[in-house]
């Protein structure tokens, strides 16, 4: 296991039982097995590596997702399965780490989303890229929001989040574009 790796998944278990702002170098170094030295010599500091640890974290089913529904559920399923981690990761300095993390979920499954109903490649790719950075956005914040500042977080609660929304509108609203730019 390379060094960075341990190190990421080390802060992470870490994280699932104390803040990120009480973990020191020191101490995160040693449970990892490696000298001081070692971690800066990958790192700068404990938020360098946690953004270490979203660029290797994976969200189990999210490149056969077939819509945005589907993917509020497998975000929320990750929430579950790394409650405590993403909690405290929530609660620091952090935070738009985790942002981040989900928002790329979304914006990459847009564009993906797009390319199936743009099969002719109609599109500008700047078009494409608003159209999924619309969408990233107000699916990957409300998501956060949610999981930021409600207690009782519940599937069913975070899908309430979204209950205005009408599942047709996304295909709706590519094919909109689609016909501008064909005039």
């Amino acid at each position: 296991m390379k060094t960075g790796h341990a190190l990421a998944i080390t802060l992470k278990d870490m994280m699932a039982k104390q803040p990120l702002e009480t973990i020191s170098v020191l101490e995160l170094s040693k449970r990892c097995g490696v000298s001081r030295k070692t971690f800066y010599y990958h790192y700068h500091d404990t938020y360098d590596l946690l953004t270490q640890v979203f660029l290797e974290e994976k969200i189990a089913g999210v490149n056969s997702a077939s819509n945005f529904i589907e993917l509020v559920g497998l975000v929320f399923q990750y929430y579950k399965d790394n409650q405590a981690f993403v909690d405290a990761t929530l609660q620091s300095a952090g935070s738009d780490l985790f942002s981040e993390f989900v928002y790329n979920i979304f914006y990459t499954a847009a564009l993906r989303f797009i390319k199936k109903i743009d099969e002719e490649n109609i599109l500008h790719p700047n078009t494409k890229k608003s159209i999924a950075r619309f969408y990233a956005y107000g699916y990957g914040n409300s998501t956060v929001y949610y999981l930021s500042n409600y207690k009782n977080k519940t599937l069913i609660g975070l899908m309430n989040s979204f209950s205005f929304i009408d599942k047709e509108n996304f295909k709706k609203n590519v094919q909109k574009a689609i016909n501008l730019e064909k005039k």
